[in-house]
């Protein structure tokens, strides 16, 4: 899945258009909602409420102790979160600016309970520390720091091991417009600081950074100087530039670096320009809303992904399968073809050859002549004795001298190129013999004999000097029938032998493309399914913007 960078959120934030943000922010929850992600859902719907109600909330994080709830009590004017050098806030305080002082403590069963600001101080600050019975603390109270639809929030501290306090802390973020990050002097070239401070900055978020508690600094041993260039050039390292930063000491108020009301001015100035910053914040709480369920979405298919992949893994070198699976294919499928196309090959060019072959000439046709002319009635050879003999010796020789000829044509423009098309035409299929060879060297015959040319005379045509021109195509053609029901019986065995070395050889084939195929139709649905998260998340940035309904 991919993560949004700055330039991203900056364009999105660019893009989106206030008027249509309630629309955006409810179909997001409705999609959410139809996917099954009920807790981003849910956190869309308070971002929606947040945007409606034009509520705009700066929250103090840090680590337990750092001094947040103390500051926020100090920059309020009152005494009205618990403050004490053990860790305090466990759960959310927010305070809201109102002329009724009140409380509210929203508990982990769904009720509430209401408290007297002035009568209960010391119950609510007990609730704020509880963070196993309550999930908010709601605070109303007069200030002059916070106006309508203002508030601010003191979160558990980010050092705690309590999961619950890391919800806590996580629910004020999604809500947050602007966020403090407040440290201890002692303990600021953190990583857990560093990192994340640099979370909340990819969100897309303000983050000022404080450092609290330096009435600690001792001059004699690092000039505060310098202690103020480390903490800058620690944060630039993990790329982090804040957006603004502030010493504060809420012990030495007069302390020479001290920075309280440079942090109290900024505070003031970020309320009253809280317009353009809601926007922006509601856009970047969207998008990280978006990426959060983009997340459950991967989540939702990393069983069936982690199926495929060990499926995938089963087959050794898949990749290498593909490739030979590829080459097979072709290979397998020239294969699947050739007796049909190998039978149609064969058939045609015997066909050619024997259309084209002429085995009756003009001295053929003529001895063709000369044998119609001795079957006429009333051809005699010879007077007298012996003449019915002489006449039958000359009609039974013309015929052998015809056959003979047409033999010999045969044989030349047919018999030894048909053979040969036989053989070519298996061949060039692949397919190597020696059986078969064999079998059309010797075994190829087609037999007639001259009874075959005198039964080919038709009575009726003798009569007509034409007719010997008829008759040799006559028998060109009985003879070339029977090279066709020879040839038959070849190209049969051909494609038996192109049957054959489907059903043998193309077994291993088989075996190997269906292994491509179904890692193929593995890794295709591996990547619709990274297709269609990323598509989904685009999908939804696109209602953010604007540009999709």
């Amino acid at each position: 899945m991919t993560t949004l960078t700055i330039d991203q959120i900056e364009q999105v934030q660019a893009q989106a258009q206030q008027e249509e943000m309630p629309r955006a922010l409810a179909v997001l929850r409705e999609r959410m909602a139809a996917t099954g992600d009920a807790k981003n859902a849910a956190k869309m719907a308070e971002l929606s409420e947040k945007w409606e109600q034009g509520a705009f909330a700066i929250a103090f994080c840090g680590h337990f102790s750092a001094g947040k709830s103390s500051m926020i009590n100090k920059l309020l004017g009152a005494d009205i979160l618990p403050s004490s050098p053990i860790p305090t806030s466990a759960n959310i305080v927010e305070i809201k600016g109102g002329a009724e002082k009140k409380a509210l403590a929203y508990l982990t069963d769904g009720d509430a309970i209401e408290f007297d600001l002035d009568t209960e101080l010391e119950q609510i600050k007990n609730y704020a520390a509880d963070g196993n019975k309550v999930v908010k603390i709601e605070i109303t109270h007069p200030s002059e720091l916070l106006g309508e639809h203002v508030s601010v929030m003191d979160t558990p501290g980010i050092d705690s091991t309590d999961d619950a306090h890391k919800v806590s802390t996580e629910s004020a973020l999604h809500l947050a417009d602007v966020i403090f990050y407040v440290m201890d002097y002692n303990h600021v070239q953190s990583e857990l600081n560093f990192s994340f401070t640099k979370t909340l900055k990819d969100r897309g978020k303000p983050v000022y950074l404080v450092v609290n508690q330096i009435d600690k600094h001792m001059d004699f041993e690092l000039d505060f100087d310098e202690y103020r260039d480390s903490v800058i050039e620690g944060f630039a390292t993990w790329g982090i530039e804040p957006d603004g930063l502030f010493f504060t000491s809420l012990m030495e108020e007069d302390h020479d670096e001290n920075m309280f009301d440079q942090l109290q001015d900024k505070l003031r100035e970020l309320f009253a320009d809280k317009g353009d910053l809601l926007t922006n914040s509601v856009v970047a709480s969207g998008l990280y809303l978006i990426e959060e369920h983009a997340k459950v979405q991967a989540a939702n298919h990393a069983e069936r992904k982690g199926e495929l992949r060990e499926f995938l893994e089963s087959f050794g070198d898949y990749e290498q399968i593909i490739a030979e699976a590829s080459v097979l294919e072709l290979e397998y499928e020239a294969w699947r073809t050739a007796p049909a196309n190998l039978e149609d090959d064969m058939k045609k060019a015997i066909g050619t050859l024997l259309d084209n072959a002429k085995i009756t000439p003009f001295q053929t046709t003529e001895k063709a002549g000369a044998y119609i002319a001795s079957r006429r009635p009333g051809f005699k050879v010879g007077f007298l004795f012996g003449t019915a003999k002489k006449t039958q010796d000359e009609i039974e020789q013309r015929l052998q001298a015809l056959y003979a000829d047409l033999k010999e044509q045969v044989q030349t423009n047919i018999d030894w190129h048909i053979r040969g098309i036989l053989i070519k035409e298996v061949e060039q299929y692949n397919l190597h013999d020696e059986a078969y060879n064999n079998a059309v060297t010797n075994e190829f015959q087609v037999a007639f004999q001259p009874e075959l040319l005198a039964n080919a005379v038709k009575e009726g045509g003798l009569s007509s000097e034409e007719y010997m021109y008829q008759y040799a195509k006559d028998i060109a053609a009985e003879i070339k029938t029977l090279y066709r029901l020879e040839a038959q019986r070849f190209i049969e065995m051909g494609v038996a032998l192109a049957n054959s070395r489907l059903e043998a050889d193309g077994a291993v084939h088989r075996d190997v493309i269906a292994k491509g195929q179904q890692i193929l139709a593995a890794q295709k649905e591996i990547d619709e399914l990274e297709q269609a998260e990323q598509g989904d998340m685009q999908a939804l940035i696109g209602i953010l913007s604007g540009k999709e309904a």
